[in-house]
């Protein structure tokens, strides 16, 4: 056993905006735009749409070349955090890419105005 062992690293806070000094008031100003997560809520929210979307892949697997669901799947596990914890904005560059790459993701408007389908939207 070593007799002055490196100090133990940082807890990864996923979700946590918070100062480490657990005070009860959130403060978004202690930790850079870079270095912020999303919250427990927001986390579990974006798990459940990746599982959604994964099990939509699964299920229409046949329409898809396997080199585009290996990479979607890897998109995926990236935007997840599953190789490594990722910080929102990192997040919102994976989407952007994968809006961008794969044309079954891009938004397709059909000229409706919303206010037409949500009541007071506009």
């Amino acid at each position: 056993m070593r007799d002055n062992p490196p100090s133990p690293p940082e807890p990864l806070d996923f979700g946590s905006t918070r100062p480490s000094n657990n005070n009860a008031e959130t403060n978004n100003t202690q930790q850079s735009p870079k270095s912020r997560t999303l919250s427990a809520e927001d986390l579990g929210m974006l798990l459940l749409h990746i599982h959604e979307c994964r099990n939509i892949l699964w299920q229409s697997r046949r329409r898809f070349r396997s080199d585009v669901l290996r990479n979607v799947a890897e998109d995926l596990a990236e935007l997840a955090g599953e190789r490594g914890p990722v910080s929102v904005s990192q997040q919102l560059q994976i989407i952007t890419r994968m809006a961008r790459t794969y044309p079954f993701m891009k938004v397709v408007s059909s000229g409706v105005p919303f206010d037409m389908i949500i009541p007071g939207s506009g």
